[in-house]
């Protein structure tokens, strides 16, 4: 074979890399309103830095969020998620997703992040009462320098078990892999890169990855998983960022040429201490929004010597609980504690990032049996479940979300009276009055 044959038939071979383009994805996952530097959590600002630097350089740049925007912090409480929508804005978010968070005040909220977010909300299977899909759009299409992307947006099934029902009633959420098998055929031959932003976890999505070998990647969320690089199953990829933006997800696709050739993806996860330091015009809009709370929040309640996991928070708080209106026990799902205690000085904002959903103190009487069906709700055995007697009859101090699913579930065979006291305003008067045990 002669050299310029040779030439030939190598140009042949490497011809569509040389001529490839990269597409990069920006992408967070149940962000839960921590739009304030603190700790390991980024904030607002440093992503907003980075963000910027990376779509200077580049000109085919996504910055993605898997959903769960809001709740977790007294800024997002206090105001309803509103100023964290606002805030996405100036990060420079194309693309969101309704997470089960969305719902946290009613699904009638969604419309009002819908008119604040300059990005699209997501959704192809959550439908309000009229049969109507709650986002902006079921999927996404963008050509970002030549490069045909499809997006599509999905949250879990489970979602009403996940909020409250007042407010989101005569909701419909549609299997995840149903709409799959609708929407990747029609979209495949339409786009170079197919992705899928997903609320529905980690486990679920490795599933979905392996059914859907169509999508090339999964941008994934609601497990709060850290994915420190996609993980591969079959042809499709799978990625998620933590929470709470402690990290922030890279992923570069390089795309061939004229469809030739499969495409190259490579991931990582950026840690917050390794993001450059926060853009000023972000930041000064986070601290107009936190200079609101911090009255009412930044205020030291308490000192404690060790710190607490959410486990080891699980009893402390159900005692508090049953203890504030006498009943038998307490119980506090511990999907409900949405941080941690540490050693030191403790503020009421804790308290808030810990319990930011505003749930009241609600008293249940039921039966010892339904109360063992209740507590088997637990990833583990709840620690009181050995000592229940199925035939007696119990007061049990809950929050108003558990007591608002108990008596859907179990109808007249339990009784519920809200106090209509804040859960977190008994935890900051107890801890103020009687510190952690």
């Amino acid at each position: 074979m002669t050299n310029r044959l040779i030439l030939c038939v190598l140009l042949v071979i490497i011809s569509p890399w040389l001529l490839a383009k990269e597409l990069i994805l920006l992408h967070t996952n149940d962000f839960h309103g921590h739009i304030q530097q603190e700790g390991k959590y980024a904030g607002a600002a440093k992503i907003a830095a980075f963000v910027k630097e990376i779509k200077a350089q580049h000109p085919a740049v996504l910055l993605l969020d898997a959903g769960d925007a809001i709740s977790g912090t007294p800024v997002s409480s206090m105001f309803e998620g509103e100023p964290i929508f606002d805030v996405m804005n100036a990060m420079g978010y194309d693309v969101g997703l309704i997470g089960n968070h969305e719902f946290d005040h009613g699904y009638k909220k969604i419309e009002r992040f819908r008119a604040i977010a300059n990005h699209p909300l997501l959704t192809a299977n959550a439908l309000g009462p009229d049969g109507e899909l709650l986002g902006d759009a079921p999927y996404l299409l963008r050509n970002l320098d030549g490069i045909r992307v499809g997006i599509i947006g999905l949250i879990t099934e489970t979602a009403p078990t996940l909020f409250s029902p007042t407010g989101n009633e005569g909701l419909t959420f549609l299997n995840p892999a149903d709409r799959l098998s609708e929407l990747v055929p029609m979209l495949r031959p339409k786009t170079d890169v197919l992705i899928l932003l997903s609320h529905i976890g980690h486990e679920a999505e490795l599933v979905l990855a392996e059914q859907f070998q169509d999508l090339d990647l999964i941008i994934g969320g609601h497990s709060h998983t850290l994915v420190q690089h996609p993980v591969r199953v079959g042809k499709t990829l799978v990625a998620q960022a933590n929470h709470y933006g402690s990290h922030l997800g890279l992923i570069k696709i390089k795309v061939p040429d004229a469809g030739q050739g499969s495409l190259d993806i490579q991931g990582d996860l950026i840690a917050a201490n390794e993001l450059p330091d926060g853009d000023p015009a972000t930041q000064a809009l986070v601290s107009s929004y936190e200079a609101k709370v911090e009255d009412q929040v930044d205020i030291k309640i308490a000192v404690i010597r060790k710190n607490y996991s959410k486990i080891a928070l699980q009893p402390i708080l159900e005692d508090i609980l049953a203890e504030a209106i006498g009943a038998d026990l307490g119980y506090y799902n511990r999907t409900g504690i949405r941080d941690v205690l540490s050693e030191g000085d403790v503020t009421a904002r804790m308290i808030w990032n810990l319990e930011p959903f505003g749930n009241t103190l609600v008293k249940l009487t039921l039966s010892g049996a339904d109360l063992l069906i209740l507590l088997s709700q637990e990833p583990t055995l709840h620690h009181a479940a050995n000592a229940i007697d199925p035939e007696r009859r119990y007061q049990l101090a809950t929050n108003s979300f558990i007591a608002s699913h108990a008596t859907l579930a179990f109808g007249d065979a339990i009784t519920a009276v809200d106090t209509g006291i804040l859960v977190r305003d008994i935890l900051i008067q107890q801890i103020k009055a009687k510190g952690l045990q």
